[in-house]
């Protein structure tokens, strides 16, 4: 890694260390995933500050989903993970103070976007590995944490399909922080049975490539978990109040 013109204040090294790093990191015209970083005495050496610094900066690195640190091997640049992106976007939620209501919304703009994507692009082999997650998810005996399992999965699925990558990644991170909420849905009494039906609907349309129908299949089907989901916390309440 070639790094150059490196002009650094006496001020949180470590923070300018790191920016700099992934400035380089992401500026490269090919990926870098899995090329190892210069050792810390040689970075320590480049950038004209201690090995602490450097280790530091390392951190952040890693905490950035840029970097993996193997014990005994050094750094490795990496590809963000969904989960540390999820995470960054939990602490945006709980410091803004942003309601699930807020990210429901969003969550159907692009799910919406995403199915509408989806029939343009789906290939049969897509088609056969959504089928699969199907058929698992109509077993009415299934834990609630694999159907809520399954249930990502199949938005993530309709996600890949729509061939926009930046799509799979939000989406992805969206159905993570609503783990909760999707499970409240089917937890109402028929919530199940009508998740189960919903989304083999949105399957369907989709098999059929019908534009108009995957639309609406997939609005229904947010429209009534959301609807479930209320049900559910009324429930709740009404039980708190009872105790």
């Amino acid at each position: 890694m070639d790094i150059q013109d490196i002009s650094l204040s006496r001020i949180n090294l470590s923070q300018q260390v790191a920016d700099h790093l992934e400035e380089v990191i992401l500026s490269s015209p090919t990926s870098r995933v899995s090329e190892k970083l210069p050792s810390e005495m040689k970075l320590a050496k480049q950038y004209n500050v201690s090995r602490p610094v450097i280790r530091e900066a390392m951190k952040l690195l890693q905490e950035r989903g840029l970097l993996t640190l193997k014990n005994g091997s050094g750094a490795y640049i990496t590809k963000p993970e969904t989960n540390t992106v999820m995470h960054a976007v939990n602490r945006i939620m709980q410091v803004d103070h942003i309601s699930a209501e807020e990210l429901t919304q969003v969550r159907e703009i692009l799910e919406l976007s995403s199915v509408s994507l989806a029939v343009k692009h789906i290939t049969d082999k897509q088609l056969d590995a959504m089928d699969t997650i199907l058929t698992q998810f109509a077993d009415t005996s299934l834990p609630l944490k694999n159907r809520v399992a399954l249930d990502e999965a199949f938005h993530l699925a309709i996600a890949q399909a729509s061939g926009n990558e930046l799509l799979v990644m939000f989406i992805g991170v969206l159905t993570s922080l609503l783990r909760d909420y999707m499970g409240k849905g089917i937890l109402v009494s028929g919530g199940i049975e009508d998740a189960i039906k919903r989304h083999r609907e949105i399957f369907d349309a989709l098999s059929r490539r019908d534009a108009q129908a995957a639309h609406q299949a997939m609005a229904d089907h947010l429209k009534m978990s959301s609807e479930n989901v209320k049900q559910f916390d009324k429930q709740g309440k009404r039980v708190q109040k009872a105790n």
